[in-house]
């Protein structure tokens, strides 16, 4: 009989410091999980003097590498990886992410921190099933000195948010029969999963119009880039020294309905009625919102848990044109990528609306 996946569990938790595992986990659901160990497993040059095939196998080392695919939660648990993603928080109590006041819920900020470079340590979790069904043959796998070094959300025009969190960790150990606790007993449901469908979202330019754009799917990504795994080892040591950042970047691409050609000119001609090329970027900023069908609990007036992505200065362009296919509508796809802020702006900011009152990492 084969092992199925259902039963395994994706946890994640912050660390009070380097080479410390998290004392404590949350659970969260998730579609697809391949964090693993990596082992770099080699073979050495050719060699003179027997047969014409391999003769050295050698291992150069083990990072633990991959992530999750998750449908997020906006109750609780997905503050923290926001957290780890971006570095630092803030909160402002009785608000929304639009910032109409609700009593109830919390508006939660993560931004960057005051190092710009800086996102703490995190620990990660998985327990993989056994054939005998009743946890007593599942493995448990920890990975320590994680930091997230990718988080996507694919925002469809007619499902539900998706995200996919990558991390580069140091170590990793196997635990067997593992009974780890939670934080959280149990895992959130459905009901704050935030829908592209639902009335209320959108992607907006707001410098270029008030108006929401006419968007069929999107994804935004914040990538923090680490150093190249080779420049993190040291001689005598397997594992790397470090994962340390060294750019970060958030972008957005997305395909929008053709309505008309203005916001194709803006980008081009920097007018939404110009006629020639323009040797200035498009710059404008970013503003996404998404919510959950369902009101959370509590709130009055009765509101939707949020979740909502900003940046101040984002260069735009149009990628590949606009083509024409039979038998299909005309879309537009642009993509951006925030630069630098204006003096006291944030770089980006993700915030979250729910009932948490806090997201405080250990020390």
């Amino acid at each position: 009989m084969a092992v199925t996946a259902q039963t395994g569990i994706f946890s994640f938790g912050g660390q009070a410091a380097k080479g410390t595992i998290s004392s404590t986990f949350y659970q969260h659901r998730a579609a697809d999980v391949d964090l693993s160990p990596i082992s770099d497993d080699r073979l050495g040059p050719p060699e003179v003097g027997g047969l014409p095939v391999p003769t050295i196998p050698y291992r150069a080392g083990v990072v633990a590498t991959g992530g999750a695919a998750i449908n997020p939660r906006l109750e609780d648990t997905i503050g923290w990886l926001l957290y780890g993603a971006l570095g630092a928080h803030t909160t402002e109590a009785d608000k929304d992410v639009l910032g109409s006041a609700v009593t109830g819920m919390v508006a939660h900020e993560f931004t960057f921190a005051t190092d710009q470079a800086y996102i703490p340590y995190m620990s990660f979790r998985k327990e993989v099933p056994g054939h005998a069904g009743d946890g007593s043959e599942d493995l448990g796998e920890s990975f320590v000195d994680c930091k997230i070094v990718n988080l996507t959300l694919a925002l469809p025009n007619d499902g539900l948010i998706t995200a996919r969190v990558d991390v580069l960790g140091r170590t990793f150990d196997f635990t067997d029969d593992p009974s780890w606790s939670y934080e959280n007993t149990q895992m959130e449901d459905y009901e704050s999963i935030p829908i592209g469908c639902v009335t209320g979202g959108y992607l907006k330019v707001p410098g270029y119009s008030a108006t929401e754009l006419p968007i069929t799917m999107a994804t935004v990504t914040l990538t923090n880039a680490p150093l190249d795994i080779r420049q993190e080892k040291v001689y005598g040591d397997p594992f790397i020294e470090d994962v340390t950042v060294i750019g970060r970047a958030l972008t957005v691409d997305m395909v929008v309905k053709w309505k008309d050609p203005e916001l194709y000119r803006d980008i081009l001609t920097g007018s939404t009625t110009g006629t020639e090329w323009t040797p200035a970027p498009w710059v404008e900023d970013l503003d996404v919102y998404a919510l959950t069908p369902q009101d959370m609990p509590g709130s009055a007036p009765l509101t939707p848990w949020g979740l909502r992505v900003q940046a101040s200065k984002v260069m735009y362009q149009v990628a590949g044109g606009i083509r024409l296919a039979g038998n299909q509508s005309v879309m537009m796809r642009v993509t951006g990528t925030a630069i630098a802020p204006s003096g006291t702006d944030h770089y980006c900011d993700f915030l979250v609306g729910n009932a948490s009152t806090q997201y405080t990492w250990p020390t």
